[in-house]
């Protein structure tokens, strides 16, 4: 290579190496830009995650003291909270925990709101070959829950979920039921396959639906749902990917937990036998219609699950590593492992 230091090249002063032509020997390699996007990415990501948990409990605490405060000023027990008030909070303080720093994140990175929730006009045949897909693989995913639960089991260790009282009040009944249905299916698609698969996108879509995934299932804050939220996220997330159309998303997740939560209400007037036997009939209906779907999608569509090629300079396990190891993203991963200790015991 030679220094160029005359004529009226406009790369005045760079160098020039033969067969390629003049550089600038001071310009940034892409992989060490692409690099800093991706840390970007993943410390907004980590710093939105860890918003949600501050707003989590900030704003469940202010919105209980302010029902105490009315209670107390009403002469009531300051106490005394209500089941529709309870749960008035629960889904209140839900939404604003996600909405609201997962919303910045999209107003810091500039993210046009067409791009972050692509609302478009779903495909029929995919669609609905989707939904079932996810059903059937949201039986898997709880299997996979089980084994893991067996599995740990097998070493005196015992892992829990979030358990939830049924309420008895109607009004708290509906507004348990929207809390466990129709608000996940909405907020969560919008958050998870909306925002954070999309921004990550440009660095490759198999990248973003994995990373999108992972964060979900994280998300859940307890180790017996991160397997089950993990695998449903990769099915939702590749439909959704497919079809350009967070519809589909939103209504394989109400789908999923809709039936869930029914399950969960029927269950205190069942048997155990009968309970049992509804859980096996509508696995085995929903694991055979899935695979039903999947064969025909494959069969219409040969290039069903193909990815095309990543517009990344970085190989996938760097790309993985930039992310993972984003300072804000470590540490919304640490306190998820905190949380998710509590639902953690030791049985011997």
């Amino acid at each position: 290579m030679q220094q160029y230091n005359g004529g009226n090249d406009p790369q005045r002063g760079g160098v020039y190496s033969m067969g390629h032509g003049f550089c600038n020997p001071y310009a940034e390699p892409e992989w060490k830009r692409e690099k800093r996007r991706i840390r970007s990415a993943g410390n907004g990501i980590g710093f939105a995650s860890i918003g949600y948990v501050l707003i989590s409990f900030g704003a469940a605490a202010a919105m209980y003291a302010i029902i105490g405060v009315l209670n107390a000023l009403s002469g009531a027990y300051l106490m005394n909270v209500g089941e529709t008030a309870q749960w008035t909070v629960t889904l209140a303080t839900y939404m604003l925990s996600l909405i609201i720093p997962f919303g910045i994140y999209m107003l810091c990175i500039k993210m046009p709101l067409s791009v972050a929730l692509p609302f478009r006009k779903l495909r029929g045949d995919i669609t609905a070959g989707g939904i079932f897909v996810g059903l059937g693989a949201g039986i898997v995913a709880s299997y996979a829950t089980s084994y893991l639960e067996q599995a740990l089991g097998f070493f005196g260790i015992g892992i829990s979920m979030p358990d939830f009282d049924i309420p008895q009040a109607l009004p708290a009944k509906i507004l348990y039921i929207v809390t466990m249905t129709v608000a996940p299916a909405f907020i969560e698609e919008m958050v998870f396959r909306g925002i954070v698969m999309q921004s990550l996108r440009r660095f490759g879509d198999m990248f973003a639906l994995v990373s999108s995934a992972l964060i979900f299932g994280i998300f859940h804050l307890n180790l017996i749902q991160i397997p089950y939220a993990f695998i449903l996220g990769l099915c939702i997330g590749y439909f959704v990917m497919r079809t350009g159309s967070l519809w589909v998303g939103i209504i394989m997740h109400f789908l999923n937990n809709g039936i869930a939560t029914l399950l969960t209400l029927a269950e205190p007037y069942c048997s155990e036998n009968l309970f049992l036997l509804i859980n096996l009939v509508y696995s085995f209906f929903a694991v055979t219609a899935g695979i039903i779907a999947l064969c025909i999608l494959l069969l219409k569509y040969r290039d069903m699950f193909h990815f095309g090629k990543s517009p990344s300079v970085l190989s996938p396990g760097k790309r993985a590593q930039y992310f993972l190891t984003s300072p804000a993203l470590i540490i919304a991963m640490l306190i998820a492992v905190i949380m998710t200790a509590d639902y953690i015991q030791i049985l011997w």
